[in-house]
């Protein structure tokens, strides 16, 4: 090559280079480089459910800075919803606080992958579900977790998985020390729980399946929300604040990981997310502090659509 094909090829790559930087920038500042603390697009209502006291979001943010893990129980694949719990993280992060981020999404495996891509792409949030082939793992579109996963990218906030390593991800009998584990973490309220998972896994099959099955799926949810409460602890013994981002069903009272989390000195609050139009029961209403009803989905009954009948008196989409 001639000295001066050099010397542009060389200048060539720089512009390149400065090109993908300023298109790395761009992308972040599109979700809004706000600093700790500040957020913004916190739309929808939310609601206080001691009080049915519909609130501001501003409310809200004074009360999640204060807590050691916030439960933001989601109907998966609502975008607005990933939005909200975006505005939660500003307002945990407030002073500077640590805070880390779990997600039922992402699995215990997930850790390394990701945080090899932040340290190579820090700036480039919306490539991580290539980098994860998320279209393989049976979740809706990874842009429906997007503004989340920005937020924590531009605020520089750990992302971690919660959900059970693959080698950990079989739904089949429990073992005896597995069995131990849930009776020690759970203690009196094994039971309990035990009954309001098996309940939901028998509604996600629309009431056909065997109560043995529906009794095995209800183990395996509570194998996941440990795993999940794990992963929390473990940023909380680093003294970080967490959010975990949950499907519904994982962020309810009734159910193992609040249990598990709420144990000792640990003070959790649970946001139940719901989509306009949504049915909200009375008895839904009581298993969270706040009600957050933001962003559009289909709500058509697939046991409906099916000819099947559900009597177990909880969706299957949650």
């Amino acid at each position: 090559m001639r000295p001066d094909g050099a010397i542009y090829a060389g200048i060539a790559r720089q512009v390149l280079l400065a090109g993908l930087m300023a298109a790395g920038w761009l992308s972040m500042a599109g979700q809004g480089l706000a600093a700790p603390g500040e957020f913004k697009d916190c739309t929808g209502s939310i609601e206080e459910v001691p009080s049915r006291r519909p609130i501001s979001f501003a409310d809200l943010a004074g009360r999640v800075g204060k807590v050691d893990y916030v439960l933001f129980g989601e109907r998966h694949g609502v975008r607005e919803q990933a939005v909200a719990s975006s505005c939660v993280l500003s307002a945990m992060a407030k002073d500077d606080r640590p805070v880390t981020v779990v997600m039922e999404m992402l699995s215990r495996d997930d850790d390394a992958a990701i945080a090899l891509y932040r340290k190579n792409h820090p700036e480039t949030p919306a490539g991580l579900g290539v980098e994860l082939k998320w279209w393989t793992r049976g979740w809706p579109a990874f842009d429906n977790w997007l503004p989340l996963v920005e937020r924590a990218f531009s605020l520089r906030i750990p992302l971690r998985g919660g959900d059970l390593a693959e080698k950990d991800g079989r739904t089949s009998e429990l073992t005896p020390s597995e069995k131990k584990a849930i009776r020690k973490r759970l203690g009196a309220a094994e039971t309990g729980v035990r009954e309001s998972w098996t309940k939901a896994m028998m509604a996600a099959h629309c009431g056909v399946i065997p109560d043995r099955q529906a009794a095995l799926n209800a183990d395996h949810q509570i194998r996941r929300d440990l795993s999940m409460a794990d992963a929390a602890e473990q940023a909380r013994m680093l003294k970080h604040g967490v959010l975990l981002q949950v499907g519904r069903g994982h962020g309810r009272k009734d159910r193992s990981l609040y249990h598990v989390l709420a144990q000792a000195d640990a003070l959790v609050l649970t946001i139940g997310a719901f989509a306009e139009g949504e049915e909200i029961t009375d008895e839904e209403r009581s298993l969270y502090d706040y009600l957050w009803i933001v962003g559009k989905a289909e709500l058509s009954d697939p046991c409906k659509l099916t000819g099947l009948t559900s009597k177990t008196g909880e969706s299957i989409s949650r």
